[in-house]
């Protein structure tokens, strides 16, 4: 059995990646996760409050995940160009962990996972603030939209098996559906 000194928070939310990872969302549960981890139940509520805490901290891990992938592409990249490098970067990791990626990208569940969702809202917003679209600007707000659909609607239908083509004609329409996104941007260059 694991110690409770050798255990830490990183530990249960990289156990609780793997369980879903593994066996899937559906069979996490404080028990399962404490007999992986060889401790009692009541060692892992040292370092969550509930499941659904559990969750929303493996969900903020995630997207913390994604916008340090993020931040070290953007480097000195703005405009379009930073568009199409969030949209290929944040594709890459939700294909990277595509077990997590449906916290992220079903909307049922964050309204659950507030830390979670809140993670996201900031990435975005953040995004979007170094561009300049979070200004209260109708036309931008419609362009940011029509981008984050285009990006979490083509990723869902990835993940979830409805593009069944080639992995190459799969890069293609990804290229395609997102540069048309991305053009239709005229609020900055």
């Amino acid at each position: 059995m694991v110690k409770r000194r050798t255990l830490t928070r990183e530990k249960v939310l990289d156990q609780a990646s793997d369980i879903i990872a593994v066996d899937g969302l559906d069979h996490l549960t404080i028990r399962e996760l404490a007999s992986r981890l060889e401790v009692r139940p009541q060692s892992i509520y040292n370092y969550v409050d509930s499941l659904n805490d559990l969750l929303d901290q493996v969900g903020v891990a995630f997207v913390q995940e994604i916008a340090d992938r993020l931040m070290r592409r953007l480097v000195g990249v703005a405009g379009k160009e930073a568009l199409w490098v969030f949209a290929q970067e944040f594709r890459a990791g939700c294909l990277q962990q595509r077990h997590l990626a449906p916290i992220l990208l079903n909307p049922n569940d964050l309204q659950h996972l507030t830390a979670t969702h809140q993670a996201l809202v900031d990435l975005y917003k953040q995004m979007f603030a170094s561009l300049h679209l979070d200004e209260v600007d109708n036309t931008a707000l419609v362009e940011s939209t029509l981008y984050r659909s285009a990006l979490f609607g083509f990723i869902l239908q990835e993940i979830g098996g409805f593009l069944r083509l080639p992995a190459r004609k799969v890069d293609d329409r990804f290229d395609q559906t997102m540069q048309l996104a991305i053009d239709q941007f005229t609020t900055i260059q």
